[in-house]
């Protein structure tokens, strides 16, 4: 029987027990009134109901305790849900499946030309190589054009396009990235060649600082079919 399904009971019991010591102590009341005898003599049914009265209370006590040991449980146990809900949100964050928001930088890719970038971003590997630069530099969420980029995406060019996570992109890029702002400023002022090797291909960037950059859930995911949990013996 589930925890709350016995407070109710409880509950209920206490209400009838409530009721039942009322009746008694009106009963006696009325046989006391209703007696020739002196109010310091008591007859046996007087007697008998008085003791089942002190009888009820002790119960009450009983049932009150138990309802306290329930509740106490309750909240342990409502404290384990929350220790083991905060664990799948981590989870759900680390896999992509929530929109976060947060302070960073968003870094636009685009052609200087009047032609596709496609192509010579996929045979240069600079998204990513960007992608891994922003990882080293702290970044803890990363999208490209609103895609979501997580340890599982894959950034391939198809045609004439660049895909991430099974979906086209077009160009320009923009790559929105969550993190230390004071990091990314360093990053990009002294830690890489990699806009200027793409300027020399005619790409062209921009870095926008931003104390909010909003970056969605992962829309799209390749399905886990082939793996086995094995559970640790050791």
């Amino acid at each position: 029987m589930k925890k709350t399904h016995v407070s109710v009971i409880l509950f209920l019991l206490f209400a009838v027990f409530g009721m039942v010591i009322g009746i008694h102590i009106e009963m006696i009341d009325k046989i006391e009134n209703q007696l020739p005898f002196s109010p310091g003599i008591e007859t046996q049914e007087i007697a008998d109901l008085r003791k089942a009265n002190q009888d009820m209370k002790k119960r009450i006590k009983q049932l009150k305790s138990q309802v306290t040991i329930y509740e106490d449980e309750k909240t342990v146990e409502n404290i384990v849900l929350q220790n083991l809900s905060s664990k799948v949100n981590e989870y759900k964050l680390l896999a992509g499946h929530q929109i976060v928001a947060g302070p960073g930088m968003i870094i636009t890719l685009a052609s200087t030309l009047d032609e596709n970038i496609a192509m010579i971003v996929e045979q240069k590997r600079y998204l990513i190589n960007l992608v891994n630069e922003l990882r080293m530099a702290g970044a803890e969420v990363i999208s490209i054009n609103n895609h979501r980029i997580t340890s599982r995406s894959e950034i391939t060019l198809a045609g004439n396009h660049i895909n991430a996570n099974m979906t086209p992109m077009a160009p320009p890029y923009v790559i929105r990235a969550i993190g230390d702002i004071d990091d990314f400023q360093r990053y990009i002022t002294y830690r890489t060649l990699l806009f200027e090797l793409m300027e020399v291909d005619g790409i062209n960037t921009s870095v926008e600082f931003a104390d909010e950059v909003k970056i969605p859930a992962l829309t799209k995911e390749k399905p886990m079919e082939f793996f086995q949990i094995i559970e640790d013996t050791q």
